[in-house]
């Protein structure tokens, strides 16, 4: 069989970005009056409600138009979505710029929802380095489920992502392995690996205790962490790694509910787990 070991056609145009991440969103010093808790009674808070989603702490790139957190491709009921918060109005986000989803992680897992994709259906993804020129991995693989929530992890035998640089990831469904150029379409998104020790404080908010609890957190405190910094890829992917260990598990579901509903994504909130690639 042959097998889509090419990039998608017009890939880099398409994606290349006009600018480096926009310094507009400046941060400010946190209060001194603010009273800040302490690591170990910010984790009895966290047992006592519910895990919650931080908004408006993502940088921002500037993209041209074309590139989206969804495509149809090869048949109107094929969907593919890029498994990422939209665009807030309260990030103060310019119009023409798109979010960047941080992680921690040197090797993050990706994640999209697919709909309605055949079983069989030729798959590719790919990472390169934010303009587009230097591509770090690149995988192709087959659907096994039609619908539902599917990651690719980034293999250690890929090189690591360097603390502060921003990269653009891309998913798309090959519908012609010998004629590539019907691909309809190429979604994806931005990330950016933060180092814990140089997340930023802002009014009202300061990181420190949180990374400090992150430091020694059991890995059943680490989603609500992740979350409270808001540190999107790692806190869904703890998450769901959880979910699927221990699948009936009331405390899990009820804060995986919270966080999409947190970060306005709450028609994904039943989509089933596909595992990892």
């Amino acid at each position: 069989m042959k097998y889509c070991t090419q990039l998608v056609p017009g890939l880099a145009s398409l994606l290349l970005l006009t600018s480096i991440p926009t310094k507009g969103q400046a941060h400010t010093n946190i209060s001194p009056s603010l009273t800040v808790p302490s690591a170990p009674a910010l984790q009895a808070q966290r047992r006592r409600r519910a895990l919650s989603w931080r908004v408006g702490v993502r940088p921002s790139l500037s993209r041209l138009s074309g590139f989206s957190r969804s495509i149809n491709s090869c048949t109107d009921q094929t969907q593919i979505t890029a498994f990422v918060p939209p665009r807030r109005l309260d990030e103060k986000i310019d119009k023409g710029y798109g979010a960047v989803d941080t992680t921690l992680s040197s090797h993050p897992t990706f994640w999209v929802q697919l709909a309605s994709v055949p079983a069989g259906t030729q798959m590719q993804f790919t990472l390169q380095d934010e303009f587009g020129k230097k591509q770090l991995y690149n995988s192709c693989f087959q659907s096994k489920e039609p619908t539902g929530l599917l990651g690719i992890r980034l293999p250690q035998t890929a090189p690591a992502l360097t603390v502060g640089k921003q990269y653009v990831w891309q998913m798309a469904i090959v519908c012609d392995l010998n004629d590539r150029s019907s691909d309809r379409g190429v979604l994806g998104s931005w990330i950016q690996r933060l180092d814990p020790a140089q997340i930023k404080p802002t009014q009202g908010f300061n990181p420190k205790p949180l990374v400090q609890a992150l430091a020694r957190a059991s890995k059943q405190e680490q989603p609500a962490l992740y979350a409270d910094l808001g540190i999107w890829q790692d806190a869904v992917t703890t998450l769901i790694d959880l979910q699927l260990k221990q699948p009936k598990n009331q405390k899990l579901k009820a804060d995986w509910r919270s966080l999409l509903a947190g970060a306005q994504m709450n028609e994904f909130i039943n989509a089933p787990f596909l595992g990892v690639k």
